[in-house]
């Protein structure tokens, strides 16, 4: 479709797009993954109007973590949605993260790119508010890897978890100066799941 810039003679004219986001719907999200996880930290913080905003840590001289907020752990896993067969990216946290990366330990199931997996998400206040449940192993079709292969070489998933300067973390959130401290990250970081690689499962 052409690029429209203004009046647009039909509602159907809209170049809407697609985001290449994923959102977890309520109950079943099945998914395969397709790439190896990619990590990065965030901060869920008010800004200079008191509006809670999520913004990516910016680990060293973070000006949020030198006001002692800590920084959460996130990554980002491109993955074959079921419901609509097309590739997009899901943001996993700890509680999914880590029930993928137990199963990629597990000797039945393996690199989790070998099936799919139907995260299940919860009624808000339940824990765990995300269930991951495995599918039997099944390869993907040729016309599938193909489609994933174009996604995948489509976006940077490196450019995607790039560290801000604190710079930019101040003016997102329209920050005064702050002085300088050491980084506070999240406990759960520090565990067995910072170096996994779905590469070396």
């Amino acid at each position: 479709m052409d690029k429209v810039v203004g009046k647009l003679e039909s509602w159907a004219d809209a170049d809407i797009g697609r985001s290449n986001f994923m959102r977890l719907e309520d109950g079943s999200n099945q998914v395969r993954c397709i790439t190896s996880p990619w990590q990065f930290y965030i901060h869920w913080s008010s800004d200079a109007t008191n509006q809670n905003r999520k913004v990516k840590c910016a680990l060293k001289d973070c000006p949020l973590c030198q006001q002692g907020e800590k920084a959460q752990v996130r990554w980002y896993v491109g993955v074959l949605n079921r419901k609509d067969s097309k590739p997009a990216i899901v943001e996993m946290g700890p509680q999914i993260f880590n029930q993928v990366l137990a199963l990629s330990k597990n000797i039945k199931w393996g690199d989790p790119r070998g099936f799919d997996l139907d995260i299940q998400k919860n009624p808000k206040k339940t824990q765990p508010l995300y269930t991951v449940v495995p599918e039997p192993k099944e390869k993907l079709t040729s016309e599938e890897i193909a489609i994933c292969k174009e996604f995948v070489e489509k976006i940077d998933l490196s450019k995607m978890v790039e560290t801000p300067t604190p710079e930019s973390v101040r003016e997102r959130l329209g920050l005064a100066s702050i002085k300088k401290s050491s980084v506070v990250v999240d406990d759960v970081s520090t565990s067995d799941t910072e170096d996994f690689n779905f590469d070396n499962v």
